[in-house]
């Protein structure tokens, strides 16, 4: 299989480090360069002293031996954001003099312009086996390093590493100094929220029962000073106070009740009194007299027949004309002088016309009850509320 990409030391490269082995200087790798092969992937040469087509070059941010065994060393270039408008395609090695030490050729990947709305810095690494690392060094300006994440979460990790460490060891260890108001050190830690020690620490339980607490009474305060013994309360739902408020005592001011203002002074307070209804007596109405009177129609002057009656006789003297009634009267001292007295004629039944004038009369009386003496209701429109009054 055809390997598409790799990495080799030119022949240049090659002699300066069979040099570098026989005097024992040093080779310093100092730049690297990468460039877009002119559109397509280059296939590396020895005889190469530079990139088909170079588009950036700076120094390196870092060399490392990355393989002691293989003698395998990793050289990394970083480009920054402002860089870019290409697609890289080879790398290049330069020493300090600018001869070509290694060349490769890499994946391809485009590096865009911060213009092109994407900024960010692009690592090259190169990978390359050489005879020897002894006389391999790193020429670069230290101001100028940068640090890749990769670095940065190794150093981390060994920091992380031996700081727990430590901190293990410390753990284990019983020689901990005790905390003071002014020192820091170690301390033991309390449950407790009514202690007054200054050498313990409040445990988050702690804290958290002595907020509560702290809360309950600063709201049980206010709660007092906003319903003193003496306060009303009316509720819209049938709501018990004694059962909100179990620390207090209360009670119900009475069923049915309309509240009135008691006396300034406080005396007559709580006093019940009053009634939903009241029957009217003479007392209570006006003081003034009611006069009656009127007059019969007018009858106009007329005559009156009555009706057909009256058959009569009457007892007369001597000589009446009727049959007699009393045949043995004596008249005057001779006894033998006697006489009858009769009756009158007797009139049958008859009838008489009176007259009557015209006439009218004066009446006077009394009117029938004027009402039947009930109740009257005197509670006026309204809404029923629960009324409680505290008493303790």
């Amino acid at each position: 299989m055809t390997v598409k990409f790799k990495s080799l030391v030119t022949r240049k490269g090659r002699e300066r480090m069979a040099d570098a082995a026989v005097t024992g200087e040093h080779i310093n790798f100092a730049q690297m360069a990468v460039g877009d092969g002119n559109g397509s992937i280059p296939q590396p040469g020895e005889d190469q002293d530079a990139l088909v087509n170079e588009r950036f070059r700076t120094r390196l941010n870092s060399l490392k031996i990355v393989d002691t065994a293989k003698n395998v060393i990793a050289a990394e270039m970083i480009m920054p954001p402002e860089v870019g408008g290409f697609s890289i395609r080879e790398a290049a090695l330069f020493d300090e003099d600018g001869v070509c030490m290694a060349v490769a050729s890499v994946p391809e990947t485009y590096k865009p312009l911060l213009a092109e709305g994407s900024g960010r810095f692009t690592i090259i690494r190169i990978w390359i086996a050489v005879e020897s690392t002894d006389n391999i060094a790193l020429q670069v300006d230290p101001g100028i390093v940068l640090a890749t994440v990769e670095d940065v979460i190794n150093i981390g990790n060994s920091a992380k590493d031996y700081a727990d460490k430590q901190v293990s060891e410390h753990a284990l260890s019983r020689d901990h100094p005790d905390a003071t108001l002014t020192q820091k050190g170690f301390t033991v830690l309390s449950n407790s929220i009514g202690s007054g020690d200054q050498d313990k620490a409040a445990t988050p339980a702690a804290v958290k029962a002595a907020v509560a607490a702290a809360i309950k009474a600063a709201t049980q305060a206010a709660w007092e000073l906003d319903n003193p013994v003496g306060t009303v309360r009316f509720f819209n739902q049938n709501i018990n106070p004694n059962e909100s408020w179990p620390w207090s005592e209360w009670v119900y001011t009475g069923e049915n009740k309309t509240i009135r203002v008691a006396k300034a002074d406080g005396s007559n307070v709580g006093t019940t009194g009053g009634s939903d209804t009241l029957t009217l007596k003479q007392a209570n109405l006006p003081a003034v007299q009611i006069s009656v009177s009127g007059e019969t129609s007018e009858q106009p002057e007329q005559e009156l027949t009555t009706g057909v009656a009256g058959r009569h006789k009457h007892k007369g003297g001597m000589l009446a004309p009727g049959e007699v009634w009393d045949d043995n009267y004596v008249v005057g001292s001779d006894n033998d002088s006697r006489r009858t007295r009769n009756y009158t004629d007797e009139v049958d039944d008859h009838s008489h016309i009176v007259g009557v004038p015209a006439h009218k009369h004066t009446t006077a009386g009394k009117t029938d009850n004027l009402g039947e003496g009930k109740s009257v209701s005197v509670v006026e429109a309204h809404t029923l509320l629960m009324c409680w009054s505290r008493v303790a």
